[in-house]
């Protein structure tokens, strides 16, 4: 077996890795049972980084030409039309397992599909277009878009509007070679967790968490470690634990109003957290993509990136204010590692594209756009404080709950008797919507709602009917 590897190519490095090994295997020199060299061997030899062979090896075995073993390596298939055949339906059922979403949240979205305007959405995990600023753009000419110049982290005038944005919330200023433009918050931790990390790792996460969910922890191997949260954002003490017991390689933690709780990480924890991974020189990813919706500005909690800036890689999105349509993230990080990042991102052909870019900046420029980010920001604090208030009057002996500081989740937790996933049928029978602990973690006490989807007169209603839900989970409380 013989591999080359021409970096000068238009053809990314793990296509070229593909496209000899899929020649050798049609000519015959690469046969059925063949023991391929181990990802690292191969990217020492071929001077590559281990990922890009991670990604050809992984290509390779959704196409059905090689198989990988567990603690054995990975082999050439045969290339049967019989065996391809199987092959296709294997990934056709992986597939729909590894991305269908709980039977609940296939209910729910049904019904938000088919009876959008009788339901009380507080499940759906983004703002309403009528809350999103509304800002004027000015005209520009097609040639006006080919011309800008765009650097390998992205387009300079949007990366100094957002470095200018951290620093209006927190006071700290990224420096512009260290900050890099993404397609959205989830691209940046993909990348970031190819680049970081290998194979058989271990990474600490919330619970609950979204982190959970991000596919690229499972097709890496990755091994997850869950950490839970209180009050007070990650318990670090847990943590603490965790790493004396644990070889953990990277912590990815979301301390600002975190998805799905809305807590936010105390003081006293943000500095235990920093001083735990300096002791044992842990890197972070803090993913702060709600950082921009906080109740009080600037931020009252400094960021852990500028607590410790050699050891965090600090994360943000302009999706939250600028709406899901507007996929653009940034990554602040030291520039090696940046390096890396756009390494990856150049090889999986995944480069982002400038006119979003271009828009973004406009509509950071745009002289009204601080006064209508803080009215978004005061819209979502009223709201937040009013559903608060309904749920004390009327709910607050059987549910628990804690004012978030920022963003628009809120954490709801029955604290009666021990629900079922068939308990919460009971919202969707009432038609209101929300995302249950059960889809996320091992608990069914809990929910979280979006408030930004509801208005005064819905959340009246929303509360109305949730005190009737807990009234009949309370009926079977044993006596």
């Amino acid at each position: 077996m013989e591999i080359k590897i021409n970096k000068s190519s238009h053809t990314p490095l793990y296509r070229q890795i593909m496209n000899q090994l899929i020649n050798q295997i049609s000519d015959g020199i690469l046969y059925e049972g063949y023991r391929l060299p181990s990802e690292r061997t191969l990217a020492n030899q071929l001077l590559i980084n281990r990922s890009t062979v991670v990604r050809a090896y992984d290509e390779l075995e959704a196409q059905g030409f090689v198989e990988k073993k567990a603690s054995s390596g990975t082999y050439i298939l045969s290339q049967s039309g019989e065996k391809q055949e199987n092959h296709l339906r294997r990934i056709i059922q992986y597939n729909d397992l590894k991305y269908q979403k709980s039977e609940y949240e296939q209910q729910l979205e049904k019904l938000l599909l088919n009876d959008k305007y009788s339901v009380l959405d507080g499940y759906t995990g983004e703002l309403p277009y009528s809350l999103i600023p509304n800002i004027s753009l000015p005209n520009v000419n097609w040639q006006s878009f080919l011309s800008e110049e765009v650097s390998n982290l992205g387009y300079l005038p949007l990366r100094n509007k957002i470095a200018q944005l951290v620093y209006d919330m927190y006071s700290h200023y990224p420096k512009s070679q260290e900050l890099m433009l993404t397609a959205g918050g989830q691209q940046s931790l993909v990348l970031l967790i190819q680049a970081l990390l290998k194979s058989g790792d271990t990474v600490a996460v919330e619970d609950p968490s979204f982190f959970n969910g991000i596919s690229v922890l499972n097709a890496m191997s990755i091994k997850v470690i869950k950490i839970p949260v209180d009050q007070d954002g990650m318990c670090v003490s847990d943590l603490e634990k965790a790493v004396k017991k644990q070889n953990i390689q990277l912590i990815l933690t979301n301390p600002n109003f975190q998805n799905p709780t809305g807590t936010t990480m105390s003081l006293t924890r943000r500095k235990k957290l920093i001083e735990l991974c300096h002791m044992y020189r842990i890197p972070i990813i803090e993913d702060d993509v709600f950082g921009q919706l906080s109740f009080h500005s600037p931020n009252q909690y400094p960021l852990l990136k500028e607590m410790a800036p050699q050891s965090v890689i600090y994360i943000g999105s302009l999706s939250k204010i600028l709406g899901s349509r507007m996929q653009l993230g940034w990554i602040e990080a030291p520039s090696y590692v940046l390096d890396e990042v756009v390494k990856l991102r150049d090889e999986y052909e995944t480069q982002l594209n400038i006119f979003p870019q271009v828009m973004a900046s406009f509509a950071l420029t745009n002289p009204n756009f601080s006064k209508k980010l803080s009215l978004l920001q005061e819209t979502l604090k009223n709201r937040m404080i009013y559903f608060v208030n309904l749920l004390q009057m009327t709910l607050s002996k059987d549910i628990d709950f804690t004012l978030p500081k920022g963003g628009y989740y809120i954490w709801l937790t029955y604290n009666r008797r021990i629900l079922t996933k068939e308990d919460w049928l009971l919202l969707i029978d009432s038609h209101l919507a929300v995302l249950p602990s059960f889809t996320i973690t091992k608990s069914s006490q809990s929910c979280r709602v979006n408030i930004a989807r509801l208005d005064k007169k819905k959340m009246d209603l929303f509360v109305l009917k949730l005190k009737e839900i807990v009234l009949q989970w309370n009926k079977q409380i044993p006596e």
